[in-house]
């Protein structure tokens, strides 16, 4: 039986054409690229949506694809924003563009393992796995861009035929600036060194026994390699004893290979300089290196000394053959190459910011190529006005359209690759492009908002998988930021737990797989994670009633939500958790006690729009906790919310801080409040912070709990039992306040 993925998009009048938003036709390539057909496609109209995409319905047909109504979707999945995917044999539904595509090639790479799809999920298979709170990378493909682009689409196609003056999204902008940037690599130094090591080993290879080939006369596939490039060369494929370097047949199931193959785009030596830029093919695109080195001739090689290429050094070098070969012997001119390249470093190798990641493609470089595929379909092909100020970008975009895999996803898709191949000859040299129909697209784009200045600019969260906070409490902004409270009158007030201090629950009285150990906590943690749980769930159970939905936010392995399910069973239990790993630990403990009142999300917080009537979370982290705390107001739901991570609060595209009206009228500016945050996390016992850190703890809580007061809200602020059984013990319980009906 397929998997349902539920998809926004809608059928043309005539029947012939598939509407959709960037996120399905992004969805609908990813299953294209992965060569998947386990998926059965529910497309849903949904008026908010910005269908800005059209397929051709024809290049479905080897797909199941169905158009419904919002009001046919189960409701479970209507508790969630499309697109989604739902596993009811799993009771577990996932949202979200990047929750999707990552499950998507998870799956297919089990299927399909000689297509090493997990690749694409990168180093420890971390891409786009952090919700866009966390990640800067995350939030750019899912949410910034997504929006942006879709309304730059949409505003193109309505005034395509006037003149007029668009500017371009600022987070286009953002990402063409990332590109200009130094590449970040895990475990730097060993590939540094293995890169090296592939480098010498491959240029032995080439004087023991390989000629060098003119790319231009190679003949041999070159799979996912650059075909827009000239005056490269790469090497023959040599008969080794250890394994060489292997080419495939031109099949897309066979692009694949265990060694990779070794190429080279330039290998030049001109006016002391030596000039090496290698290719290594990867499953999925390439690796760009190259080193770049002062050349002394007396003592061959400068330790320490290199000097930036230059696109006008690159200009004016003459053709390979002719730089490092005399065409009469065959052999170099100048000094014996081969041993320059042994007398390499490790420091010696640059890494070439090939991808919008890194120096590997990953799933993010292919929602990339989506969005931008659409707006150059949108504009006609006609770059050069939006080429002036995205140059990084369509160089990108140019190398991965000469992709093969990804050229024959394209394809799949109906996509313009003629054009698009058109369009990238001519981006380096080109003053002109031509659209299709054989006119110029009259648009002309001005340079949008620029990214701030300067990398330690509070408010921007940087492009990576885990943005790290730049924000730090020193003890004079502390001091500053609590009097300035104080002179407001702003006190913390703390209250009693609704159970006092009965809080424990028998926990031999209940199954085996309810209790946290089976979740795989650690035995030094188990009786503290207990006591945790214990005042959560006596807190709870104060507030629910018979029939009411419960949500377990962040909800990790499920040990709370798990705990709530058994000893509540006429409630309904979700848990919801952005980490399928976490989420899927739950599963076996729900099968053994034949629970079937919990249905397990795996999506961010903002995209569960579900109603409920009591909203849990333990030690959800930074903002996640406020995040929370908006979703159980906006369903009007009581809360029982025991914060974390008070360092890592931060202001998202959802939240502003401070949060109350009493804080923001006591001036507390956002610096300030992250002053407070960061305080407020040393509160460990027996350290000298621990007392500043439990006031500004909080301070920080009863801001969240003015803000719940305001929105007509009953909120106590009160401390877990007992204290020891974790630093971050405060306890935030609300109940909304029901207006008395006055009798006639």
């Amino acid at each position: 039986m397929k998997t349902k993925l539920y998809l926004e998009g809608l059928l043309s009048g005539d029947g012939t054409l598939l509407h959709c938003s960037l996120s399905s036709s992004t969805i609908i390539f990813m299953l294209r690229y992965c060569q998947t057909n386990n998926f059965e496609l529910i497309f849903i109209s949904e008026n908010r949506v910005r269908n800005c995409c059209s397929l051709n319905l024809k290049l479905l047909e080897d797909l199941d694809v169905i158009f419904s109504s919002l009001s046919e979707v189960p409701s479970l999945v209507r508790n969630v924003l499309m697109p989604a995917i739902y596993q009811p044999e799993l009771s577990l539904i996932r949202s979200g563009l990047c929750v999707l595509l990552r499950h998507i090639i998870k799956f297919s790479d089990t299927a399909s393992p000689h297509l090493h799809l997990i690749d694409l999920l990168g180093f420890r298979e971390g891409s786009m796995k952090m919700c866009s709170e966390i990640s800067g990378w995350t939030k750019l493909c899912e949410v910034e861009l997504l929006e942006s682009i879709a309304e730059l689409i949409e505003n193109l196609q309505v005034n395509k035929s006037v003149k007029k003056v668009f500017t371009v999204p600022s987070d286009l902008i953002k990402l063409e600036y990332h590109f200009l940037k130094k590449c970040r690599v895990h475990n730097d130094d060993k590939m540094r060194r293995t890169e090296l090591i592939r480098l010498k080993t491959s240029f032995s290879n080439y004087f023991e026994g390989g000629t060098l080939v003119n790319r231009d006369n190679d003949k041999l596939n070159r799979a996912n390699s650059v075909t827009d490039q000239t005056n490269g060369i790469t090497l023959n494929p040599l008969q080794s004893t250890n394994g060489g370097y292997s080419h495939q047949p031109d099949s897309h199931a066979q692009h694949f290979t265990t060694s990779p193959r070794i190429s080279f785009e330039k290998i030049l030596v001109e006016n002391s300089r030596l000039l090496v830029e290698q290719i290594v093919h990867m499953h999925h695109g390439v690796r760009k290196v190259k080193v770049d080195k002062i050349i002394d001739k007396d003592k061959n090689l400068k330790d320490g000394n290199s000097i930036k290429e230059t696109e006008g050094a690159l200009k004016s070098f003459s053709s390979i053959e002719d730089t490092l070969f005399n065409k009469e012997t065959g052999k170099a001119t100048e000094m014996d190459i081969s041993e320059l390249i042994q007398q390499l470093h490790v420091k010696d190798i640059q890494y070439v910011h090939t991808y919008s990641e890194g120096i590997e493609m990953t799933v993010a470089d292919l929602i990339l190529i989506v969005y931008l595929y659409h707006l150059l379909e949108t504009l006609d092909f006609n770059y050069v006005t939006l080429n002036g100020h995205i140059p990084s970008i369509m160089q990108w975009a140019c190398h991965m359209a000469s992709l093969t895999t990804v050229a024959d996803a394209g394809h799949k898709m109906g996509w313009r690759m003629r054009s698009l191949a058109t369009l990238f000859t001519t981006v380096r040299s080109s003053s002109a492009c031509i659209s299709s129909d054989g006119h110029h697209m009259d648009v002309t784009f001005v340079k949008g908002v620029e990214p701030a200045a300067g990398d330690d600019d509070d408010d921007e969260m940087e492009l990576s998988r885990c943005a790290k906070m730049k924000h730090k409490a020193v003890k004079p902004e502390v001091i500053q930021a609590v009097k300035k409270l104080e002179n407001a009158n702003v006190q913390a007030v703390k209250g009693e737990h609704p159970c006092g201090e009965q809080v424990q629950i028998d926990w031999s009285s209940l199954p085996p797989d309810v209790h946290p150990r089976e979740g795989d906590v650690p035995e030094k943690r188990t009786k503290r994670k207990c006591q945790q749980i214990e005042n959560l769930v006596t807190a709870v159970q104060s507030v629910a009633k018979s029939g009411d939905v419960l949500v377990d936010f962040c909800s990790g392995g499920g040990h709370l939500g798990i705990v709530l399910a058994y000893m509540l069973p006429d409630c309904q239990v979700f848990l919801v958790e952005n980490k399928e790993e976490s989420l899927l630990k739950s599963c076996n403990r729900l099968k053994s006690l034949n629970l079937r009142n919990v249905i397990l999300y795996q999506c961010n917080l903002d995209y569960f729009t579900g109603q409920f009537d009591v909203g849990t979370c333990l030690h959800a982290c930074g903002s996640a906790t406020d995040m929370i705390l908006q979703l159980c107001l906006n369903s009007f739901a009581s809360f029982v919310i025991c914060p974390c991570c008070y360092g890592s609060i931060q202001k998202t595209h959802l939240l502003s801080y401070p949060r109350s009206q009493v804080f923001i009228k006591a001036n507390l500016t956002y610096k300030e409040f992250l002053t407070l945050g960061h305080a407020a996390d040393q509160t460990e016992l027996n350290i000298v912070m621990e007392d500043q850190g439990h006031q500004c703890m909080n301070l920080v809580d009863t801001d969240r709990a003015e803000y719940a007061k305001e929105m007509n809200y009953n909120v106590t602020l009160c401390a877990l039992h007992p204290l020891s059984c974790t630093p971050k013990n405060n306890l935030l319980v609300g109940t909304r306040n029901v207006p008395v009906l006055q009798k006639k």
